[in-house]
Formats: structure tokens, sequence, C-alpha cells
């Protein structure tokens, strides 16, 4: 049960722009599974899942595996200029 719930819930952010957990409860709802909101906050602990930024300004949940490479480049780039050397306390 849990494993198709999981499965549901990543088809889910992948089709819909849902940005709150009452939103992804509602959706398993109208889809046949009966959830509370507290079984949907430990679903997206369990599947990782994180807010990205959708092209409507919003925020939305994706899936840790899906997030758009470019945020992630951006990220590598800006340690690759800020970061100039990295050294251990030996402790």
């Amino acid at each position: 049960m849990k494993k198709d719930r999981h499965k549901k819930i990543l088809d889910l952010i992948k089709e819909n722009a849902i940005g709150t957990q009452e939103e992804l409860a509602s959706a398993l709802n109208h889809a046949g599974y009966n959830v509370t909101q507290a079984t949907v906050s430990r679903d997206i602990k369990e599947l990782k899942l994180i807010k990205v930024l959708g092209q409507d300004g919003r925020y939305k949940y994706a899936s840790n595996k899906t997030a758009d490479a470019p945020t992630s480049e951006r990220y590598l780039n800006l340690i690759r200029d800020m970061v100039l050397f990295a050294s251990s306390s030996e402790n």
C-alpha cells in the first residue's frame, strides 16, 4: 500500500504543480488513497521531496532525482568561484 502511494505521489508531482501538503493530500484522496496531512508529511520525508521554483513563480514539490539540472549547475559554479582552498583542523 505504501509503495503504491509513494508511486502515486511521484506521478502526481510530476504531472501537477503541487505546492503544499494539503494540495497533495487532496490529490491523493481524490485518487482513492485515504490519507491525512501527517501521512503526507511522512511520505514527503521518506521520498526526500524538495521544493523547486516553477515557471509560474510558485514553489512546487519535485523528486530530488528530477530537480532541474541548471539549478544544480548554478550551485556548483558558485562553489567553484567562491571556494579558494580548504584545509582540515586535525580535530
